[in-house]
């Protein structure tokens, strides 16, 4: 994966994104495990992704109890559409879909999700963009006021690149994914539009504080080791 480096501006920024991460739909995903979050109410996910074919759930990042409570951002759920799931003991449910559906195998997706819980307004506490725009939402259940999102809780094994129940793998590409513990950020922070109105990608890893949680995927390497020798 090799993205142009003009910049908005329409002029060269001098970055690109060389490498992303083919996941074949089988038995294959990443997994760490949480610290003490800087703020577990507060987050943003930002991750390119294409799909290589058009089947059931895919799902990106995910936290799996066991015993109910649960969180996950499906890149395509059955309806091959994006959708931000966070389900804990105590509060109701949070399911946010984007109505559009996304079964283009050809394209690049940029996908960030806004979440910030402690927003007075419901509709401001979920936001869920692609490719720079503000998706219409086909369900819109938001979180309940200062409600954690369950991915970011301390102590807690995350899987990337499947359901952690052990389904719903990923079959595709994953490129450049950020994970910011702390802040809610918007997907200008990420990305751009260039003067031919496509939405491209900007060197953004200087410019972020990732947070206690909070990473960033480039997969450079290839050994299996969670540190900058292997893909985690």
């Amino acid at each position: 994966m090799v993205f142009p480096v003009v910049g908005g501006d329409g002029k060269p920024t001098g970055y690109e994104i060389e490498n992303s991460l083919l996941s074949n739909g089988t038995n294959q995903y990443l997994s760490r495990t949480t610290g003490s979050p800087t703020n577990e109410d507060m987050v943003t996910i930002s991750v390119w992704v294409k799909r290589a074919t058009v089947s059931a759930n895919q799902t990106l990042i995910s936290w799996d109890s066991g015993n109910g409570a649960q969180a996950y951002l499906r890149t395509f759920n059955s309806n091959d559409n994006f959708q931000l799931f966070n389900k804990t003991a105590s509060e109701s449910n949070t399911s946010i879909i984007a109505s559009a559906d996304s079964r283009d195998v050809s394209a690049w997706y940029h996908v960030v999700v806004k979440y910030d819980a402690a927003q007075s307004t419901d509709s401001n506490r979920v936001k869920l963009y692609i490719n720079g725009t503000e998706q219409t939402l086909g369900t819109s259940d938001y979180p309940p006021q200062n409600t954690a999102l369950a991915l970011n809780v301390g102590s807690r094994v995350v899987n990337i690149g499947r359901w952690a129940a052990g389904s719903e793998y990923v079959d595709g590409y994953i490129a450049e994914f950020a994970f910011i513990d702390g802040q809610a950020l918007a997907p200008t922070s990420f990305a751009e539009t260039d003067d031919n109105g496509v939405w491209i990608p900007k060197e953004f890893k200087d410019d972020v504080t990732f947070g206690n949680n909070g990473f960033y995927l480039e997969f450079k390497q290839t050994g299996t080791s969670a540190n900058s020798s292997g893909m985690g």
